[in-house]
């Protein structure tokens, strides 16, 4: 058969008839295995058995006629070769010779200025056809053919055109693997069966059959050894370097790259009969110039690298001093500013996009992208706001006022709830009015609100608000952005495993970030995580997604055995609390003492401890401690004082009060609910009073009986597990429960007073006023219990102990321009 190319027809003047080439034809389909001149590499990398040496090329005969025949003025050759050989030789759909050969001799003739043609010949006899005078078939032989260290006469091998050999390829932490000389007994070694790798093992490495172990290819050859069921694995050297290159951080080649490591080697050439010395000069020096140009390597890769996927789980090499890797649990939903609220999302948004105000570190409110504070109108309503100058997106476009509106409209044409909520509606449509946001200047922009609002600038503070590009961001959403605003770090590139961060010298703020780049790595479970911070020390920090369970149990860990812990755990302020919720309306949590004794019944020292084990702390107000204006009102426990109430209600030992708890059963909160449920329930009985009867149900149904008043006492949380709070101010832990009380989280509660101060608290702008009203607020709230709050879970971090400053504010969000390390 005859697979052509330059050109494809036969001319008289080609130097092959076409009767030869027809015998040719037969001859292969008469041939029971196709060329074998020395059986080469197939299956992209699944290489066969090779020389040990690569020598100099050969033919250093006396010169001889030229050999070449023309065609149209130029010289026409002819390569016998052997299809199918994968991949370095394969037929397409109309019979044509491809691969790897065909390519790179494509190349050959146009550096050389011939023109080619493949006949694929049985290989009975081929090198012996090539030396005899009268043959007129072909001129070259090219296959996946390796250059002997004796040629046979009459047989000259240009200059290698592939040089490999065998490599021990191990994984990326490997450190006692260097060379054949330390694999011993009893390590797994794999192999390609039936290939130079196989016989590279048994006979150089010595490895025993039963240390062998074989794979029908490359790619789950090199999954095994990724995923530990190796010690190591023998392979092809271009197949090593590309797959070490390919996964850095989890592969290597034992001892490097350099040749002095490969256990044998080899080098593919072309033959000629020694005679032709004009094309043996001819194919040398394309072969040079190719090999310059790097046509080699990019078609080693196209062709002989086996392709395939290989799951390459986490970095097995260390963090380097110059960069910061965060660990997290999950996916990445959203990079769109104006999506609601979420930990892992927000949190990235307020390290990539600041507002025109920002929450510090320190949980300080300090203008940003503003210039300063705003001038705000004497009805409260109207919020006039300088920009700062000369501020560019990393886009390239400058920071105007423009940006601002554009931004703000578009979260609130998105529908974010966080604008419409308290823009301008005065069609009542519930989206903000086209005029809310206006430009007054090229620096200067007017925000225009519903009503009086004194957390407002908290407010400005969150993702929706924050400025972003027109010139990158569209109308839409764009979930999938790598847009961001102006933040701390810029997005260098976003994919579904990883985002790498880069330093923005366009931000404002203040320190400048330590790190010029931080990678954020996306995990699937927390185990994952963890074997990736205490085990390989490919992360800095393991981050959201870690029990409290995880964290104690890694806590202080030595990882190098020096005595010294080398992970710390670090804590934030509370970012969620857990309550009892009573209906106002039923028996018997519409009597104020009842209520009042079932406050004075719990004893949260020990809910923390017994239940938790440490990993929240009591709470004695609606607001977490570290927020601002946090006051402690709740009573600490009584129990007398708690007996003497229901007493006082006719209610006794003889007399007890039956009631009834809920509480979640599927781990909606914490695994942890119904241990927490039922201490809650032996405190309430230690009243000798209280008769309670637990009832749970999953999160599915529950949430629908809570919103419809189903329950008369349930145990809930705040916010919904992987949100933080909207806003920092002490209205996002108080506001929803009072002007909700019958949607939402039913619990009929209405009092006057409540209502008045929290009217109070939203309109006044003096801080030392509004502080006070925050106290009267939590001060009613130990009276009335609108909720019975119990407990509040911190935000935590578990960090090599090179990493310093880790900082985490009452949001829940780590600040990254703030992370160091040593060498960092």
């Amino acid at each position: 058969m005859v697979a052509s190319q330059q050109p494809s027809d036969f001319e008289s003047d080609s130097g092959v008839s076409f009767m030869n080439l027809a015998l040719n034809w037969l001859k292969f389909l008469s041939a029971a295995v196709v060329l074998a001149l020395v059986v080469g590499c197939g299956g992209g990398g699944d290489e066969t058995l090779a020389a040990t040496s690569v020598p100099e090329p050969t033919g250093e005969v006396a010169p001889t006629p030229d050999a070449v025949a023309t065609r149209n003025g130029r010289d026409f050759v002819v390569i016998a070769t052997d299809a199918p050989n994968p991949n370095f030789t394969a037929f397409d759909k109309f019979g044509n010779v491809i691969g790897f050969n065909n390519d790179l001799m494509s190349r050959l003739s146009a550096v050389a200025d011939f023109e080619f043609e493949f006949v694929v010949t049985p290989h009975e006899g081929v090198l012996e056809n090539l030396d005899s005078q009268a043959n007129y078939d072909f001129d070259a032989v090219m296959s996946s053919l390796v250059i002997p260290d004796e040629p046979r006469a009459g047989i000259a091998y240009t200059l290698p055109y592939l040089e490999a050999g065998q490599v021990l390829m191990v994984l990326a932490d490997n450190s006692v693997v260097q060379s054949v000389r330390d694999i011993q007994p009893g390590m797994a070694i794999g192999v390609v069966e039936n290939s130079s790798g196989e016989q590279a093992a048994l006979e150089i490495a010595r490895v025993s059959e039963s240390d062998l172990h074989r794979f029908d290819s490359v790619i789950p050859l090199l999954q095994a050894l990724i995923d530990d069921e190796l010690t190591a694995v023998v392979v092809e050297s271009y197949v090593a370097e590309h797959f070490a290159n390919a996964y850095p951080q989890q592969l290597k080649i034992a001892g490097g790259s350099d040749r002095s490591n490969w256990i044998s080697q080899k080098g593919y050439g072309i033959a000629v009969a020694a005679s032709n010395t004009k094309l043996l000069e001819q194919l040398n020096q394309a072969i040079v110039q190719v090999q310059n140009d790097s046509t080699v390597e990019r078609l080693t890769v196209a062709w002989l690298i086996p392709s395939g996927t290989i799951n390459a789980g986490e970095s097995r090499v260390p963090t380097s001093a110059s960069e910061l890797i965060i660990g997290m649990v999950g996916t990445l939903d959203s990079m769109d500013p104006a999506s609601d609220p979420d930990l892992m999302g927000w949190e990235l948004k307020q390290n990539t996009m600041s507002g025109l105000f920002a929450i510090d570190s320190s949980n300080a409110l300090v203008p940003m992208l503003a210039a300063g504070l705003p001038e705000i109108s004497a009805d409260k309503l109207e919020y006039t706001i300088r920009l700062r100058s000369g501020i560019r997106f990393p886009d390239g476009s400058e920071l105007t006022a423009d940006d601002v509106k554009w931004s703000i409209d578009r979260s609130a044409g998105l529908g974010s709830f966080l604008v419409n909520n308290y823009l301008k509606d005065s069609d009542e449509n519930n989206f903000a009015d086209d005029d809310a946001v206006q430009v007054v200047d090229a620096q200067t922009v007017k925000i225009v609100l519903k009503e009086p609002t004194a957390y407002f600038l908290d407010l400005l503070a969150t993702p929706p608000y924050a400025p972003i590009s027109d010139e990158c961001y569209n109308l839409s959403w764009d979930l999938s952005s790598s847009c961001g605003g102006i933040g701390p770090y810029t997005i260098a590139s976003r994919d579904a495993e990883m985002i790498q961060l880069k330093a923005n010298p366009e931000w404002p703020g203040r320190p400048v970030p330590a790190f010029e780049n931080i990678q954020i790595r996306f995990f699937t479970d927390p185990e994952m995580m963890l074997r990736a911070l205490a085990g390989f020390q490919s992360i800095d920090v393991a981050w959201t997604g870690l029990t409290f369970e995880d964290l104690t149990a890694r806590r202080d860990t030595d990882i190098d055995g020096d005595g010294t812990p080398d992970v710390k755990v670090w804590t934030g302020p509370a970012i969620f609390k857990s309550y009892l919720m009573f209906d106002h309306a039923a028996p018997p949590w519409d009597n104020e003492n009842v209520r009042q004794a079932a406050a004075l019944a719990v004893d949260r020292d020990a809910l923390t401890e017994a239940v938790f084990n440490g990993s929240r702390k009591p709470l004695f107000s609606p607001i977490p401690d570290e927020v601002p204006g946090h006051l402690a009102t709740l009573p600490a426990r009584d129990l007398e004082r708690a007996r003497t109430l229901l007493l006082d209600e006719g209610y006794s030992g003889s007399n007890p009060l039956p009631i009834t708890i809920w509480y979640t059963n599927d781990a909606h909160y914490t695994v942890l609910e119904e241990a927490y449920a039922d201490a809650i329930k032996s405190q309430l009985e230690e009243t000798g009073v209280f008769q309670v009867s637990l009832q749970s149900a999953p999160w599915d149904i529950y949430r629908p009986q809570v919103g419809q008043c189903g329950y008369p006492a349930y145990l809930l949380g705040w916010p919904t597990p992987g949100d933080p709070v909207n806003y920092l101010d002490a209205s996002s832990w108080t506001d929803f429960f009072i002007l909700n009380p019958t949607t939402g989280f039913c619990s009929n509660y209405e009092n006057e007073a409540m209502a008045a101060l929290i009217e109070s608290s939203r309109s006044e702008l003096d801080p030392a006023a509004r502080t006070a009203i925050i106290a009267e607020i939590q001060q009613l709230w130990a009276a009335e219990l609108p909720t019975l709050d119990l407990t509040q879970e911190t935000r935590q971090a578990l960090a090599l102990s090179k990493v310093d400053n880790v900082r985490i504010d009452a949001m829940g969000f780590l600040h990254y321009e703030m992370l160091t390390k040593d060498g960092g």
